[in-house]
């Protein structure tokens, strides 16, 4: 298997983002089987399924999924099975966290839970994510299969993990630095486990599992950076919303030390740093395969650098 030289390597995106049809073909393909026999009256997982999935979304994971396998080598029909199990999982994440957060809209339309029911899109996340199985085992090399699954079984487990600490919501301490700990230890665990996942894949499936621990690192600093990003987001609301001062908002962590506008400039320092580090293991990996990640990590200190607290609250 020879990956891509670095003359492809400029022209893998361009090339990959044609590829995301077939991967939406996949995913689609992947949980309509299960429909076979059940009546078209019937409410049932894979209509919730592909209505969920029919919204769209930018799969962030799918593009990086995409290039990181073309770059290392794989064929256009394992860098698919692996783009499309891990928009899968990810998605499957999604239905679930909409019912525990109560959030009635997704991509512009009602959530699963709100469309159907409560009962519906419990078992609609679920196939999503057994689908997410039975597309991994469409790759080619069936003898790396055992440990790939098991990598996903492990990243699903630190995302269940890290979800299950932020609905926890416990606060047991004011201290900040215990806090800030806490906070990026539960991004790490929520969003960076399934981050890093695509590239890791596309590793052990080419046999350069060495680099995971890049990999990984890398996502994390990503996730955290992007989670500070959605709390700095989201300011404005939380300041008068009671049920945002918890533990794990960036933003209540440093309030507890100054005023918002130091916290606001705190945070933004803090985010910025996790993103350049991002950047800087994105890097590490062989044959550029951690471009797209760089790229996001690229799009994400732009949003940062340009974000005006002022801008939120009316100020000048």
């Amino acid at each position: 298997m020879q990956p891509s030289s670095p003359s492809q390597q400029s022209l893998l995106i361009d090339s990959s983002s044609g590829l995301l049809n077939l991967v939406e073909a996949q995913m689609l393909a992947s949980v309509r089987p299960a429909a076979l026999h059940m009546s078209a009256r019937s409410a049932n997982g894979a209509d919730a399924a592909a209505y969920h999935l029919g919204a769209g979304g930018q799969r962030v994971r799918a593009k990086i999924a995409l290039h990181a396998g073309l770059a290392v080598g794989l064929s256009q029909a394992d860098a698919i099975v692996i783009a499309a199990t891990v928009e899968l999982l990810h998605n499957a994440s999604l239905v679930h966290d909409d019912i525990q957060d109560r959030d009635t809209m997704r991509r512009g339309q009602l959530a699963v839970w709100a469309r159907f029911d409560v009962n519906t899109a419990i078992c609609t996340g679920d196939l999503l994510l057994s689908a997410a199985y039975a597309t991994l085992c469409k790759l080619s090399n069936s003898a790396a299969l055992a440990d790939l699954i098991s990598l996903v079984h492990s990243r699903i487990s630190t995302a269940i993990d890290g979800q299950c600490a932020d609905l926890a919501e416990s606060n047991q301490t004011t201290d900040e630095t215990l806090c800030l700990v806490r906070y990026q230890k539960i991004a790490i665990a929520k969003s960076g486990a399934l981050l890093s996942l695509p590239i890791e894949l596309a590793l052990l499936a080419a046999g350069y599992q060495d680099y995971s621990a890049a990999a990984c690192r890398a996502a994390e600093a990503f996730a955290v950076g992007y989670q500070i990003a959605d709390d700095l987001h989201d300011v404005q609301r939380d300041m008068f919303s009671a049920a945002s001062h918890k533990a794990c908002n960036i933003i209540s962590i440093f309030g507890t030390t100054g005023a918002i506008d130091e916290s606001v400039e705190k945070a933004k320092q803090l985010g910025l740093e996790k993103i350049d580090f991002s950047s800087a293991m994105a890097r590490r990996l062989p044959f550029n395969m951690g471009e797209q990640l760089e790229n996001y990590a690229h799009q994400l200190r732009d949003v940062l650098v340009r974000y005006k607290f002022e801008a939120l609250t009316g100020g000048n």
